[in-house]
């Protein structure tokens, strides 16, 4: 066997074992799984703006709804109108002109109940021009129990264009989070 190959014998397997990266393994028992309710309210705005369809002016108005349980919509929780809050506070916090519609109530139900505010009309242009909204954000999550400790919720959210009543952007999330913390906020 000459050198050449000798070498070649020798830095193959070298060079192999250099692009070698194990797959990592995930572990639920640790913290890194658990999701920060508030990072991913705001990674959920961040990629609506991504995947905007046509461009919005922080100018006009935007009003966001509860988020609504996907199989009763009109039942929300403290997860619903939370993560309707910090998508409303981080559009603001990127300048958008966000409307407060806990202030205006006329096309909004608040229910007695505090469940939330739930955009009551399907004709979304009346609400848009009683609030002079040029957009609007809805979602829906669903809760799927976990079999560690941690369970998963899942959200789709969408910015809605109220004049023709066409979706503009939309984003879906898995947030996992630690049981006590997401019956909590489910219930």
């Amino acid at each position: 066997m000459n050198v050449h190959n000798l070498f070649i014998l020798i830095l193959m397997p070298i060079i192999f074992l250099g692009c070698y990266s194990p797959s990592k393994q995930v572990s639920t028992a640790g913290a890194s799984w658990n999701v920060d309710i508030v990072s991913a309210s705001y990674d959920i705005v961040n990629k609506l703006e991504n995947n905007l369809r046509q461009p919005i002016s922080q100018d006009a108005p935007i009003v966001v709804a509860s988020f609504v349980d996907v199989s009763d919509l009109t039942k929300s929780s403290a997860f619903g109108r939370i993560m309707a809050e910090q998508v409303g506070s981080r559009l603001a916090q990127k300048g958008y002109k966000v409307v407060e519609i806990k202030l205006r109530h006329s096309s909004i139900f608040v229910d007695p109940e505090d469940k939330g505010e739930f955009l009551l009309s399907r004709n979304i242009k009346e609400i848009s021009a009683v609030h002079k909204a040029s957009v609007v954000v809805v979602g829906t999550y669903a809760y799927a129990p976990g079999y560690d400790r941690y369970d998963n919720i899942y959200v789709s959210a969408r910015m809605v264009n109220p004049v023709d009543s066409i979706v503009i952007s939309s984003c879906d999330k898995k947030i996992h989070l630690e049981y006590r913390e997401t019956r909590h906020l489910i219930q």
